[in-house]
């Protein structure tokens, strides 16, 4: 049996993940590029400067909370609960060891 998916395969939905994740963290990396720029007075003048630095920290704490889901989503479709996963493909293997070992009795 085939499994037909609409984003095209199914590696594409990690591959969108990943990238998402990246371009997060090139994001946060530039707001705070911007933010140091701002507070060295170099892209706005000093009575502007407060607006911009609140709105660039806005930003980049939008940036950190959507990571932080991402991450989230990540860990969730890797079957990771509570900072460990189960391997299910394992645990049947060894319940079927069992039983094959209790019907051989």
């Amino acid at each position: 049996m085939t499994l037909i998916t609409p984003l095209g395969g199914e590696e594409a939905p990690e591959l969108l993940l990943e990238a998402t994740r990246q371009h997060l963290d090139r994001a946060i990396r530039a707001f705070q590029h911007i933010t140091a720029q701002v507070e060295a007075g170099h892209l706005v003048p000093s009575a502007e400067a407060r607006k911009v630095i609140a709105d660039l920290q806005n930003a980049t704490q939008t940036a950190f909370d959507e990571r932080k889901r991402l991450e989230e989503q990540l860990r969730k479709q890797a079957g990771v609960v509570h900072d460990y996963a189960l391997d299910f493909d394992q645990a049947r293997d060894e319940v079927r060891r069992r039983l094959a070992r209790l019907a051989a009795c």
